[in-house]
């Protein structure tokens, strides 16, 4: 039969099976171990001690070698429980008691506490401990707990650390954890739990529903779908929500977590949540406020808009809306403003200088836009005389528009009232002499001669008693024209 090694490699498979038999008859050679001794090797090794209650007996044994690191070599036969607990710190003891009993209860599925214990020497320790009961009676009484020790000095002093550094940070850092069950607890939560919630770590580290109860009604529903949601999809969890703090009262918190699965289904979320009362109150103001003003700008009688750093008119109000004809839905900028509005295009350009020059000092200055007269002309073709002013807000501005046509037009309309004839049309006495007073100062200067023609009316009273007052204004109304037809210059 040919070896498939090379020669090498062939002394070495020899060298190794001979190696291998040598290692497999030292340990036939060695007595056997049991497996609870190999069990016990391994706690050792691992620095943790074992421990055993027995609810007949009352109490309670450690392994020889886990007591004797704390100097009390003479205790492996076992000690009642209650003077098992004059060793414990009296500041943890308490609390040690109630985890305990907690769990003999049914309240929570085991047993877990970090507390100080005293050794032979007067000092103190810090341990974990843990149990669990493995033994009930039918009506479910617990009969035993089986549990570990570990020796956890150099873990609190880091813990120690940590909690100074949580402690001064404003808010509540944690570790939130949702069971494949549905039951929820905080692993770790930092002692800003209490300014958040008005709970203690303690409190929270076994079941999370006191938390939950402390968030407002209106705001629950929408937090849970929020886990659940971070939950399902392994996404980041954020949420801004209110707390009814028992001391407090009603406080707006915001939080962020990022969620993390654990091998037993479970899903841990690791996360930070402060209170942002007072930023949601102001942004609650500062809301209330703007809604306030629009209101008011709104049902303001001077048309307005609000125009931003693209010429986008992202606010009309009603007025002006009502005033230019165009509809709420419609989208307006201010390239469509130039066109619709100033359809000359020598007065539009004219238009656009004026009002980019106007900006442009209003940014120098106090932000004020010169008010000035514009003619705009309406959708139905009408102008109108605009005063047209605002303000500049960065790189927005508002422009305000007031309609000054009849205001324009009535000085004017005074006027003419008073110097025409009402019944002929045509200038009255009072139009003559003021007329004839600057022609005479006008020709004065020029050497140029006047002319002035008075001119009656043949037998006007009797055609006027004859066939009424009616037709002698209309007799009046065709000389008049016919004398204002016949003028050839404006200022005759």
């Amino acid at each position: 039969m040919t070896d498939k090694y090379p020669p090498n490699a062939h002394g070495s498979r020899r060298r190794g099976l001979r190696v291998s038999k040598h290692y497999q008859a030292r340990l036939q050679a060695q007595p056997p171990v049991s497996s609870r001794r190999r069990w016990l090797d391994a706690l050792d090794a691992t620095r943790q001690g074992i421990w055993e209650y027995d609810s007949l007996s009352q109490c309670v044994v450690h392994s020889p070698r886990w007591l004797a690191s704390l100097g009390y070599a003479d205790a492996s036969t076992g000690m009642p429980l209650e003077d098992w607990f004059t060793r414990i710190h009296p500041d943890d003891a308490p609390r040690v008691r109630v985890e305990m009993r907690r769990h003999l209860s049914g309240e929570i599925p085991f047993y877990e506490s970090l507390h100080r214990i005293r050794h032979q020497n007067g000092r103190y320790q810090w341990i974990q401990d843990r149990g669990k009961v493995v033994a009930r009676t039918a009506d479910g009484r617990p009969l035993r707990i089986i549990g570990t020790k570990m020796e956890a000095s150099e873990r609190q002093r880091f813990q120690e650390k940590l909690d100074r550094l949580a402690d001064n940070v404003p808010g509540m850092l944690y570790q939130y954890q949702l069971n494949a069950d549905g039951s929820s607890r905080f692993p770790y939560v930092s002692s800003g739990v209490q300014a958040i919630y008005g709970l203690t770590p303690e409190q929270l580290q076994h079941d999370a529903l006191q938390a939950f109860a402390r968030i407002h009604p209106e705001d629950y529903k929408p937090g849970m779908q929020g886990i659940r949601g971070s939950a399902r999809t392994r996404g980041l969890w954020q949420a801004e929500y209110r707390v009814q703090h028992p001391e407090r009262g009603e406080r707006w918190v915001s939080g962020t977590a990022k969620p993390q699965t654990l091998d037993d289904g479970a899903v841990l979320w690791h996360g930070y949540i402060h209170d942002v009362t007072q930023d949601k109150q102001r942004t609650l103001k500062l809301q209330q406020t703007e809604h306030l003003l629009r209101q008011l700008m709104n049902e303001m009688p001077m048309a307005l808009c609000l125009v931003d750093e693209h010429g986008n008119f992202y606010f009309r109000n009603r007025r002006f809306e009502q005033l230019f004809a165009i509809p709420p839905h419609e989208v307006m900028s201010l390239a469509r403003w130039w066109q619709q509005e100033y359809p000359d295009p020598d007065y539009r350009q004219q238009v656009i200088d004026t009002w980019t020059a106007d900006l442009a000092y209003a940014h120098a200055h106090d932000g004020q836009i010169p008010q000035r007269d514009y003619q705009v002309t309406l959708p139905d073709g009408s102008q109108r005389t605009m005063a047209i002013g605002g303000l500049v807000c960065g790189n927005h501005f508002m422009a305000t528009f007031e309609d000054r046509t009849e205001q324009i037009q009535h000085p004017a309309l005074l006027q003419e009232m008073a110097s025409v004839d009402g019944v002929t049309g045509i200038a009255n006495r009072r139009h003559f002499d003021e007329s004839l007073h600057i022609e005479w100062r006008r020709c004065l200067r020029s050497g140029q001669p006047i002319s002035m023609l008075m001119i009656d009316i043949d037998h006007f009273k009797a055609y006027n008693d004859h066939y009424g007052h009616l037709l002698g204004d209309e007799c009046l109304q065709a000389v008049a024209t016919t004398l204002r037809d016949g003028l050839g210059r404006a200022q005759d």
